[in-house]
């Protein structure tokens, strides 16, 4: 969506001059209200393609098809799942790799590691 993708150059880089964010946890936060806010602005968008990708047979009029409650609660859930979601991401991220790293340097153990997590799920379901 070139809104969104708009809006989080333009709200990132207003909310890092505005902040100023200096800790790691802290960038973390701005991504993830930056991500929050290009949602809200871009949301419109959103609800505008909706309404003209419905198909002919079942196509509403404006008025029918746009509900303002649902379209607020909507845009303002989703965008705060997407923001959480992304500013969790980013903080658990180095931690991941970290992780990710070990096992790449130990990979007989993570394939054992591996095999033993699947035969307890797969034991865990019968």
């Amino acid at each position: 969506d070139i809104v969104y993708g708009w809006a989080r150059g333009v709200v990132g880089a207003v909310l890092a001059d505005q902040m100023a964010p200096d800790t790691f946890t802290a960038k973390s936060i701005v991504f993830g209200i930056t991500i929050w806010a290009a949602c809200i602005i871009s949301s419109p968008c959103n609800e505008w393609r909706g309404y003209t990708l419905q198909p002919p047979d079942k196509k509403l009029p404006f008025g029918e098809y746009f509900k303002p409650v649902n379209y607020a609660r909507s845009t303002g859930i989703g965008a705060t799942i997407m923001g959480v979601a992304l500013c969790i991401g980013m903080l658990v991220t180095p931690y991941a790799e970290q992780a990710c790293a070990v096992m790449k340097d130990n990979a007989l153990y993570s394939g054992i590691g591996l095999a033993m997590v699947v035969i307890a799920a797969y034991v865990a379901t019968k």
